[in-house]
């Protein structure tokens, strides 16, 4: 299938101004999770700044990114594959699970599912026996669900990009049951695209009694009892990139401003150049002239100044060893938004650009893992399931169709050495006082 860069095409509009808005704020998201956020922090910085100052502080620094860092580091609930069993006969469906590639594709998928707040996986199967996942964005669909079950679609329209046509609008409807696909104009493509009209009877998507489904399964991040749950943690995505805006405020002292600044009253510096061009839209055109602590500046008294020219120097204007100190602070403040309080943070840097200045403990990993299990046992489940369901229409096999026939045991994050030599010294500790005895240590 065609995939065009992440974000280098603009898809089709969704069918409510609702829909859209939660599709812009998603796909900020999106940009910023896979490191495509320069025209987000751009833009804030010249909404805080005015164009003038943004202009002064560039380059952009891109070098800290807490919402990668933080749920790069939280979703470790698939860093071990979880152990997957079934009723007596269907282990030949776990085995084409594993080489469809569910498992290590659930490491990306559950920090997306976290940083999203919620994700889907569409599952193929060929005649042969394969099994196909592939991850769909939550920005690239529209979804609709009965107040019954309000976190599990009946309907999902998803964008899909296209060599041929850019864009194709995939429109699953269980109420007809119907599978479309239209054009970004609107146009319908659906046999072009499908080979074939799949309308009523026609539909492919069913467990053996004839019940239709979708091919798709919704990961929740947590149960709201919504089908989206989009802005939550919003203050941390936005905290994220106005530290971007902090660090190059901080790239600017010490590029600029990081020594004793020079004034001259009765005089003027040779050699400033006009660097703007034009006035623009300031009103006045930018004049620029090289300072550095290496360089000696020529000057030219002013022939409208009748007293003698002082050449003098303020003070540096800014510490950058206390602004860094205060953007750290801000740092753990975002990271702290996000769930992550002081005592599980460590300092693994010294040098906040790094990206990953804060880590999150082992053990607060593990326990983020005990509160997403739930979540994403449900939704591992219900893969199962709607992969057994497709495999057997697609190869005549007889897979059990419902969630209850498997189940699936996380192994966790395992213990570190350092970790493992802790507790072994915890538990000498307790037996020789006497608090435990040996078969218990």
């Amino acid at each position: 299938m065609y995939e065009p860069a992440l974000f280098a095409d603009v898809p089709p509009a969704p069918l409510s101004p609702a829909e859209a808005r939660r599709q812009d704020h998603t796909r900020k998201r999106r940009r910023l999770i896979y490191s495509q956020y320069e025209s987000d922090l751009d833009a804030l910085m010249r909404r805080a700044l005015g164009n003038m100052r943004a202009e002064a502080w560039r380059p952009l620094d891109l070098t800290a990114n807490p919402y990668l860092a933080i749920w790069s580091q939280v979703a470790a609930l698939y860093a071990v594959a979880p152990l997957a069993t079934a009723q007596p006969g269907a282990q030949g469906l776990l085995w084409a699970v594993q080489a469809g590639g569910l498992w290590p594709l659930m490491q990306r998928v559950q920090r997306d599912t976290l940083a999203f707040r919620e994700m889907l996986i569409r599952v193929s199967a060929s005649p042969a026996g394969e099994l196909t996942y592939r991850p769909v964005f939550p920005d690239l669909v529209e979804a609709w669900s009965d107040p019954s079950t309000p976190g599990v679609p009946y309907r999902v329209r998803e964008a899909v990009a296209s060599p041929r046509y850019g864009w194709e609008i995939h429109d699953l409807d269980l109420s007809g049951p119907s599978y479309r696909v239209t054009s970004r104009e609107g146009r319908d493509i659906t046999e072009e695209v499908l080979g074939g009209s799949f309308d009523g009877a026609a539909y492919p998507y069913r467990l053996a009694d004839g019940t239709p489904i979708l091919p798709y399964v919704l990961y929740h991040a947590a149960e709201t009892g919504c089908l989206w749950d989009a802005y939550t943690m919003r203050e941390v995505v936005e905290g994220s990139l106005m530290l971007g805006v902090y660090l190059t405020f901080y790239g600017h002292i010490l590029r600029h401003a990081s020594w004793p600044q020079r004034y001259v009253i009765g005089a003027s510096p040779l050699g400033a150049e006009i660097v703007d061009g034009d006035a623009g839209e300031t009103g006045v055109a930018r004049r620029e002239v090289t300072a550095d602590p290496a360089v000696v500046i020529e000057m030219m008294p002013d022939a409208n100044f009748s007293g003698q020219p002082i050449i003098g120097q303020w003070t540096t204007s800014a510490d950058p060893e206390a602004v860094l100190r205060s953007i750290a602070m801000y740092e753990r403040r975002v990271l702290t938004l996000a769930g992550v309080t002081a005592p599980d943070v460590t300092r693994t840097d010294s040098d906040i650009r790094s990206g990953y200045s804060l880590a999150v403990s082992r053990e607060s990993i593990r326990e983020a893992q005990r509160a997403f299990e739930p979540q994403f046992r449900r939704g591992d489940l219900s893969t199962l399931a709607l992969s057994a369901a497709l495999l057997n229409r697609a190869t005549e096999s007889s897979y059990p169709e419902s969630p209850d026939a498997y189940r699936i045991a996380y192994r966790g994050l395992p213990r570190s050495p350092q970790e493992m030599a802790a507790q072994l010294a915890d538990l000498t500790a307790r037996q020789a006082a006497g608090m435990i005895g040996p078969i218990s240590a």
